[in-house]
C-alpha cells in the first residue's frame, strides 16, 4: 500500500478519485454514495471527510453529541451497504477543528458494493449509477475463476499472463492463486 500523506497535505491537494469531501454530517447520504463510488472504482479504496467544503475550507464537523452522530452513522453503513462494508471511523483536529473521517477497502472478492439499492462508481471527483450491464461487467472482470489474465500479486507485485497452476480437492480440480511469496494473484486491472 502506498504511503500516505499528513492529513492537512491531502486536504490542500483537494478531492481525488479516492477523496471525497463534505462539509456538513447532515450530507450523509451523498457521502456514503461518495465513498460507495469510490470502493467501486478499480483503485477499491478511499476516504469521505466530513467538516471540509468541496473547495477545501475546514469548517469542522457540528457540535453535538458526537458519539450519537458516529453510532447514527455506523448503523447506516450495516443497514445501506450490500454486501457489508467495513469502514473505519476516526474524529481526527485539523486547524483547530473536528473532522470526522471515513475509510473503506473493497475486498478483491467483491466485485462492487451497492448503497442503499444502487450501485455507483467513482469516474475522476465524479459518481455515477452503475448500469445493469455495467454491473454485470464488473462482476466478470473482477472474478478470479473466469478471468484469462494478466494477475498480478497483491503481495509482491510479480505479474503473470496465465495461471496454470491446479490444486485438486475433494470439490475437485481448482486453480491456485498463491505466489511464491505467500500472497494471492488478483485479475490486474
Amino acid at each position: 500500500m502506498a504511503q500516505q500523506l499528513p492529513l492537512e497535505e491531502l486536504v490542500n491537494k483537494g478531492e481525488t478519485q479516492t477523496l471525497e469531501f463534505k462539509k456538513s454530517l447532515s450530507l450523509q447520504r451523498k457521502g456514503l454514495k461518495a465513498l460507495c463510488a469510490i470502493v467501486n472504482s478499480d483503485l477499491a479504496r478511499g476516504r469521505v471527510i466530513f467538516g471540509i467544503d468541496a473547495d477545501g475550507t475546514v469548517c469542522g464537523i457540528e457540535q453535538g453529541n458526537l458519539d450519537t452522530a458516529q453510532r447514527s452513522l455506523s448503523q447506516t453503513i450495516r443497514s445501506k451497504f450490500e454486501p457489508q462494508l467495513v469502514v473505519q471511523m476516526e474524529v481526527l483536529e485539523l486547524n483547530a477543528r473536528q473532522i470526522l473521517v471515513l475509510s473503506a477497502e473493497r475486498d478483491r472478492g467483491i466485485p462492487y458494493h451497492e448503497y442503499d439499492g444502487r450501485a455507483y462508481i467513482r469516474e475522476g471527483t465524479e459518481s455515477r449509477k452503475l448500469s445493469l450491464g455495467e454491473k454485470q461487467q464488473l462482476s466478470r472482470k473482477r472474478d478470479r475463476n473466469s478471468h484469462p489474465g494478466p494477475w498480478r500479486c497483491s503481495r509482491c507485485g510479480t505479474w503473470v499472463g496465465v495461471l496454470n497452476s491446479y490444486e485438486l480437492s475433494s470439490e475437485g480440480m481448482k486453480k491456485t492463486y498463491k505466489c511464491r511469496c505467500g500472497g494471492e494473484f488478483w485479475p490486474a486491472t
